[in-house]
């Protein structure tokens, strides 16, 4: 096996890079999107100095969104469009796999590398998600990748890899920052303890790093002192803490979660094993190490700063930054044999087909093509719209459905409903009430539309993404 993967090297590893993708883009094609998608997508449904404005009022950095409006008004303002803009950094980590990764650990741990990025929990889902995970993902991912190049060959090249793909995540996500943060501490203790004629590299690299992301720094100072009125994450207590701990092996599928679990448990032991008897790279292995540790670092970090916060500004969608890295530690360990490598390659494709069946299931079990199609045929200029249940979640999605279609006009969201009954009929135009699955009409909001004399007429049940609700017209 190892003489064949050698000969056919670069047929194989371009070949992977071709299929892997082609995956990722597999799951685009579809209008879907759930409450976060359309938050960023509106965002962005303006012209450019309007996005980097609403950026610097959310809480979190910009580039995203910046990127984003460039690709839509380059391609079209599509979902497709804005899901494909997600894609491209984790083909880009897929490269960087076939590149830097095999040229350092060899064919067998780039293709294990690359079959775990695609195929392993989370990666599938956040990789089409209009969101800026896969992107800090991928430039969280080159740090620590670019952090052993320069243990391995401190070039110029390297450094500069290393620091501009870590001030770059540090303008895509918080996290991503804090993810790239560790390999900036394990360089340092790698240099303390070996190398101390390398420290001024570091810290010439720290200052750079410093100068580079001031800017952000300061809007992100800014953005923190509102922070306390604008998240409700879910408090990390010790069963939620555990819940995270497991997170990146949690596929959907009982059997292929065990599945998922025990793999990464086999690397853990083999790692112990060879590194005890001193049958490995020891300087591979210690990066590797490090590298599944990172993942557990965020973690700790996230859930202290929420102990110390009056918000809790971490989830655990914050840790996908970090999940490449526990699978490129696997992939280390597991490919240092034929039968190793043959059986994690196994798992992984056994793992996939549940991961991708899942996906799937999600991208295209729902359809917003008929959501879409009711709002370009009765949605007037100036219509105004509520919601019952839900708020946030529909407040960004139904009027962001209205976007996607030229002819369609926008449809204003107005909370509470005694204000949305006023807006209407100041306007003349009609008020849209949706009725999110599982709500009923609350006795307070009956009286309200009793006393304008509305009467609620249902026109279409609407379902997309995980969603599901009724539409009514108000009807005087």
């Amino acid at each position: 096996m190892n003489r064949f993967l050698e000969k056919n090297e670069i047929k194989i590893i371009s070949a992977a890079v071709v299929v892997l993708g082609a995956v990722y883009l597999s799951l685009v094609w579809n209008n879907n999107v759930w409450m976060d998608e359309a938050f960023t997508a509106s965002l962005i449904h303006t012209d450019l100095a309007g996005v980097i404005s609403r950026s610097m009022a959310d809480t979190l950095p910009p580039l995203y969104n910046i990127l984003l409006k460039l690709v839509t008004d380059i391609f079209g303002y599509s979902v497709p469009v804005m899901k494909i803009t997600s894609v491209v950094p984790m083909i880009l980590t897929l490269i960087l796999g076939a590149t830097v990764v095999r040229k350092r650990f060899g064919i067998r741990t780039a293709l294990l590398f690359m079959l775990c990025i695609t195929f392993m929990p989370l990666f599938m889902y956040y990789g089409v998600e209009i969101r800026m995970y896969s992107l800090g993902f991928f430039f969280a991912t080159a740090s620590a990748v670019y952090a052993y190049e320069i243990v391995c060959s401190p070039s110029a090249k390297n450094w500069a890899a290393f620091t501009v793909y870590s001030v770059l995540a540090g303008y895509t996500h918080h996290f991503a920052f804090v993810t790239a943060a560790f390999s900036y501490l394990y360089l340092l203790i790698c240099f303390c303890v070996q190398r101390r004629d390398k420290l001024k590299h570091w810290f010439w690299c720290l200052g750079a790093t410093f100068l580079l992301y001031l800017p952000c720094l300061i809007v992100t100072l800014r953005q923190f002192s509102r922070v306390s009125g604008y998240f409700s994450m879910p408090d990390i207590d010790a069963a939620m803490f555990m819940q995270y701990c497991l997170y990146p092996y949690i596929v959907g599928v009982r059997f292929a979660t065990v599945l998922c679990a025990l793999f990464m448990l086999s690397a853990l032991v083999f790692f112990a094993v060879r590194f005890a008897c001193r049958e490995c790279d020891r300087s591979a292995y210690i990066f590797a190490i490090c590298s599944f540790s990172v993942y557990y670092g965020v973690l700790l970090f996230g859930t202290a700063v929420c102990a110390v916060m009056d918000a809790n500004i971490f989830v655990d969608r914050y840790l996908f930054f970090a999940a490449g890295l526990l699978w490129l530690f696997a992939a280390v360990i597991l490919a240092g044999s034929d039968r190793t490598f043959a059986a994690a390659v196994i798992a992984v494709l056994i793992i996939g087909c549940c991961s991708y069946t899942v996906e799937y299931a999600t991208e295209y079990g729902s359809s917003a093509d008929e959501e879409i199609a009711f709002l370009r045929d009765n949605i007037h200029e100036g219509d105004v719209y509520f919601s019952i249940g839900g708020h946030e979640e529909m407040q960004n999605c139904i009027p962001f459905y209205t976007y996607l279609d030229k002819d369609t006009p926008e449809l204003t969201f107005v909370y509470p409903l005694e204000k949305a009954v006023s807006e209407a009929a100041v306007r003349g135009t009609t008020l849209w009430i949706t009725v999110l699955d599982g709500y009923d009409v609350p006795d307070a909001d009956t009286e309200i539309l009793k006393e304008n004399g509305i009467v609620l007429t249902k026109m279409d049940d609407f379902e997309f993404d995980r969603y599901k609700c009724e539409i009514y017209r108000a009807d005087r």
